[in-house]
């Protein structure tokens, strides 16, 4: 530590910044004002254990305290993060007094045109909408904001599809709310997997992801054919065929091989997929597939066939691009 003259000076001098008397020091740090005039003229330094709260009611780094003069570059770091939270109180403050003051005009409107509530509950929804996306909710959490993000918007859309639907009366609630959880699940599962899967489990991520994907598709085809007519089941078979690239994926995943290989299984049973897909629909369906007839010369007829066996050929390529890629790097 430097000498006593020093350190005195630096905490008569922080005292009077603070405007604090001796006194007011004193009885702030529980001691007697004595033992704060003898710090500031030099003749001892305080305990060890009262550097904290000294730093505390100086507003000064145990840094600056022990050194007796300013961080230059601990100032500055400090007063970045105060001019922060000032920016972020701001940016959270403004647009909420400015949603809530919308409200209540919408709300006063309302009443004296209408003589009761029309317009204001979906206002409200769509305000409270707003609200969850800017500024967000992310405010009142520190470890988990990715996971209240998501929860909090998703909840601000259903309570809005649910005003808007008793509103006016109609019937598309379920569609909505199924078609937005199937979008947000697949933006967040994959963050969110990473965030809260424990290390050991974390090869089954693709899995895990594809297979709530492929949930939540389903329940999204029940909730419509709840409005629409169609055959539900001939859908989930469509659906389950168009899954099963992302199944192998996801079980490729979980084996030992090289990345290549893994790669090239999944580009050719992609491809093979895609190229079967018109096929199995038919079957599925009962209805005539797609041509599958082949002429680069005449295209106005035979675009479809033409279009799946380049993109088979194309697959193939990949596939047998990677597998030498594999092989080589094996070697290697």
């Amino acid at each position: 530590m430097i000498n006593k003259s020093i350190f005195g000076s630096f905490i008569r001098e922080k005292r009077n910044e603070k405007g604090l008397t001796q006194k007011e020091l004193a009885e702030m740090l529980f001691v007697s004002e004595s033992t704060v005039s003898k710090w500031e003229v030099g003749k001892s330094y305080p305990d060890i254990t009262l550097v904290p709260d000294i730093c505390k009611a100086l507003d000064v780094s145990e840094h600056e305290l022990i050194g007796g003069a300013e961080d230059t570059e601990y100032r500055k770091v400090k007063n970045e993060a105060r001019l922060y939270r000032r920016i972020s109180e701001s940016f959270f403050l403004f647009p909420t007094a400015a949603y809530i003051l919308a409200l209540v005009i919408c709300f006063i409107c309302d009443i004296c045109i209408n003589k009761r509530l029309t317009f204001t509950p979906v206002v409200f929804g769509s305000l409270l909408t707003a609200f969850t996306f800017i500024p967000t909710c992310i405010r009142f959490t520190e470890n988990h904001k990715l996971a209240v993000f998501a929860g909090s918007t998703y909840l601000a859309l259903v309570i809005l599809f649910i005003i808007c639907c008793v509103k006016y009366r109609q019937n598309w609630f379920l569609n909505a709310a199924m078609g937005t959880l199937l979008g947000y699940a697949v933006i967040f599962i994959p963050f969110l997997l990473r965030r809260y899967l424990p290390e050991n489990k974390r090869k089954f991520t693709l899995l895990i992801y594809f297979t709530a994907v492929f949930i939540l598709v389903i329940l999204l085809l029940c909730a419509v054919r709840a409005t629409v007519t169609f055959n539900l089941m001939q859908g989930m078979l469509i659906t389950l065929y168009a899954f099963l690239p992302f199944a192998v994926i996801s079980l490729m995943h979980l084996t030992p091989l090289n990345r290549c290989f893994k790669a090239a299984a999944d580009v050719l049973f992609s491809g093979l997929c895609l190229y079967g897909m018109s096929f199995v629909i038919s079957v599925i369906t009962g209805e005539k597939s797609g041509s599958y007839a082949v002429d680069f010369n005449d295209w106005a007829n035979c675009i479809n066939g033409n279009i799946y066996l380049l993109t088979l050929i194309a697959c193939l390529t990949v596939a047998v691009a990677l597998t030498v890629s594999g092989i080589k790097k094996r070697k290697g």
